[in-house]
């Protein structure tokens, strides 16, 4: 599990690794979970925002990894 409050403290291989995973369950309308998303039905995503948060993964992604070549 991934918690986002602690974030900084994961590697960097870590980092780019969830942020992977993040937009593959996004991109499979995985997250937020369903059971999730019954106690708190104000968390769906709209596609905008869905596709928003895709697009921030793949940029942050690049960018930890060019960080990493340094």
């Amino acid at each position: 599990h991934m918690n986002l409050s602690v974030w900084e403290q994961y590697s960097v291989a870590d980092r780019i690794d969830l942020l992977a995973k993040m937009g593959s369950q996004l991109r499979q309308a995985k997250m937020p979970l369903p059971r999730y998303l019954l106690l708190h039905p104000e968390a769906h995503l709209s596609d905008s925002e869905r596709k928003l948060i895709q697009d921030w993964t793949k940029i942050e992604r690049k960018r930890l990894m060019s960080q990493e070549m340094k």
